[in-house]
């Protein structure tokens, strides 16, 4: 299946061409190598769909937990996703609270016992069940965070997900690796999944390298315009500062940092590609209608 043919559905997402009213909205990460910034892009993002009105679940499927290690390390002791793929049943329990109201977290949990098992062929129907409760529970949003690679869980939760988001270092391997990475999901959606590409988003990006600024340039030559998001993320030491507090960025001043405000940006891309906007309006008449 051509690459084209994934995007060529971003653009009737764009325009809201939806049969149904859409239910709660799936969008996994995936990258080839590890150290891109997908959890600081995942625990940002999340945050940011949040403060903007978005009921929104941030699902931690590495089993190094990443996302725990960032925010909070207590969430190391507690069950989460590798528990609910274990036993099935209620995925409520599992779900943390955060002090935003909008905004919720599902843990690694403990992902030994699941590994060990070789329980893979059971994620599919999992994950499914999950996002179902998850539509039920009233989330707009499941964001989930992956290792990298596209096997294994990862490739499972890439290949039940409504949309991917590719975060890219801005690093000379990007070139390389882009392409490869969009050929591998058009061999899942030519082997029946429905997975479509939200963008891709560069990470790490040091302004003042030429080395950097010019694989910005050449991944903007090569892929067509609307793949790339025109946010691009710096490398901001920030990050460390906010994780070592285990807070977003937005959430670690008073007047959030411009780096923050670069994820409000991305979220309100997102909102338009994936037709989250779509769902606002259409919620909206409905429920005019019952009024």
């Amino acid at each position: 299946m051509p690459i084209g043919l994934i995007w060529s559905e971003h653009f009737a997402a764009k325009l809201g061409i939806f049969a149904n009213l859409p239910g709660v909205i799936a969008l996994a990460t995936a990258s080839q190598k590890g150290g891109v910034g997908k959890t600081t892009v995942c625990i940002n993002l999340g945050h940011a769909l949040a403060r903007r009105g978005w009921n929104t679940l941030l699902i931690d499927t590495d089993p190094q937990g990443g996302i725990g290690l960032s925010l909070s390390r207590n969430t190391r002791k507690k069950r989460g996703f590798y528990d609910f793929l274990m036993a099935g049943g209620n995925v409520r329990p599992y779900i943390l609270p955060t002090r935003l109201p909008e905004f919720s977290i599902l843990p690694c949990g403990v992902p030994d016992a699941f590994l060990k098992a070789g329980r893979v062929d059971d994620a599919p129907q999992k994950i499914q069940d999950l996002l179902r409760q998850c539509d039920i529970l009233g989330y707009d949003v499941v964001l989930m965070d992956t290792a990298a690679g596209l096997t294994g869980i990862t490739e499972v939760a890439v290949r039940t997900a409504d949309w991917v988001l590719i975060p890219q270092q801005a690093e000379p391997l990007a070139v390389r690796s882009v392409p490869l990475l969009l050929e591998t999901l058009a061999r899942f959606r030519s082997e029946g999944s429905q997975v479509r590409v939200a963008g891709i988003l560069l990470t790490m990006l040091l302004a003042s390298h030429e080395a950097s600024l010019k694989v910005a340039r050449e991944l903007r030559e090569m892929l067509p315009a609307s793949f790339l998001f025109n946010q691009a993320i710096p490398r901001d030491p920030l990050f460390l500062e906010a994780s070592a507090h285990g807070l977003p960025l937005g959430l670690l001043r008073k007047n959030p940092p411009a780096t923050a405000l670069l994820f409000d940006q991305l979220a309100a891309d997102i909102e338009e590609r994936t037709g989250l906007n779509t769902r606002k309006d259409q919620l909206q008449s409905h429920a005019s209608l019952l009024d």
